[in-house]
């Protein structure tokens, strides 16, 4: 379990990394993907590259999708599948952080959301990644 337990602080380590290198500030949560999300200009593509590398260093297209791991192919499809222009990006095939790059239709803006896969345990790593980029957790029913 250490070991597990030191994986998982090494890719909350990235995450860190990358939320202090991201060229905005403010994040929210998308409770459909569990997953936190940031818009940005594309006039900051080359600070948001720069910050995903950090953390996210693989990546597929619609078109390359296919030559991924088993685990991104199917963290891609319970996210509804990627789209032209769109990018899974990865670290980490036995557990780790999936981002999802998701050009809007206006050609100005883009979203990042990132998520994690293959959780062990689900009740500490979503807060932990919630708590990095500052999204509070919902309140415990009464």
């Amino acid at each position: 379990m250490d070991s597990v337990n030191a994986s998982w602080q090494a890719v909350f380590d990235g995450l860190i990394l990358l939320r202090d290198a991201w060229p905005a500030k403010g994040w929210s949560y998308d409770r459909r993907l569990k997953c936190v999300v940031s818009s940005i200009p594309m006039t900051d593509l080359a600070a948001a590259e720069s910050a995903i590398a950090l953390a996210l260093p693989r990546s597929w297209s619609a078109e390359s999708l296919a030559g991924a791991s088993a685990s991104a192919k199917a963290t891609a499809e319970i996210c509804g599948g990627l789209r032209a222009a769109q990018k899974l990006l990865w670290n980490g095939d036995e557990l780790g952080a999936f981002g999802l790059w998701w050009p809007w239709a206006d050609g100005v803006t883009v979203s990042l959301r990132i998520g994690i896969h293959d959780v062990d345990l689900p009740k500490e790593r979503y807060p932990r990644l919630r708590d990095i980029f500052g999204i509070p957790q919902a309140p415990a029913p009464v």
